[in-house]
């Protein structure tokens, strides 16, 4: 009886291990939410500099220069996030004597990208028509480009998901840059680094 639930259990995990893209590293997690930390960091002491007197996004709006700064320190950050993803992924990958680039990663990335393209384009809309409501659409498709891929990885993500769509909704109906600033650290920052060390005491340590 034994032998055939443990024959059952070696099963599930080779099924497992061929639709799921289990070799994500936690660390990356962690360092994904340190750069989300410096370039809500930046940001914050970039608008101060031009408007330390209020939050509304009124005048915000009008500053075209400050804009496409924020943008910079937003696409810095995700750059960074990826190329040190990839990294420490790669090693793990290595490590574990796996293949990087299979059938389950492949479906990982392409269930990843689609809410992340989409939401990348409507977020250049939104710089030319309703600038206020980056932080929250930022928030809401990266959460949901996490639920749409933890079908081929960690479950756990799918509840780090979850979180930032909520905190992209709540983000949504704010009208200070300064709170909605503060969300995008919270979701960007602090979640995926609590995540990261989370997930890297569960299935690394």
């Amino acid at each position: 009886m034994n032998q055939h639930l443990e024959d059952i259990a070696e099963i599930r995990a080779m099924m497992e291990r061929s639709t799921r893209f289990l070799s994500l590293s936690g660390l990356s997690g962690v360092f994904a939410g340190t750069f989300g930390l410096i370039a809500s960091g930046l940001a914050y002491f970039r608008i101060a500099r031009d408007y330390n007197y209020s939050g509304s996004y009124n005048r915000l709006l009008e500053n075209q220069a400050l804009l496409e700064d924020l943008v910079k320190i937003g696409i810095s950050a995700l750059i960074l996030t990826l190329v040190a993803a990839f990294v420490l992924t790669y090693r793990r990958v290595k490590k574990n004597n796996q293949t990087l680039w299979n059938t389950a990663s492949k479906r990982l990335l392409a269930n990843l990208m689609l809410p992340l393209v989409a939401g990348g384009l409507f977020c250049l809309i939104l710089l030319q028509h309703a600038p206020h409501l980056i932080d929250s659409a930022t928030l809401l498709f990266y959460g949901l480009a996490l639920i749409n891929a933890s079908k081929y990885t960690y479950n756990d993500i799918r509840y780090l998901g979850v979180a930032e769509v909520v905190l992209g909704i709540i983000s949504g109906f704010m009208n200070d840059y300064y709170i909605g600033l503060f969300f995008w650290a919270f979701g960007f920052g602090v979640l995926h680094i609590l995540y990261g060390i989370l997930l890297y005491r569960k299935y690394e340590n």
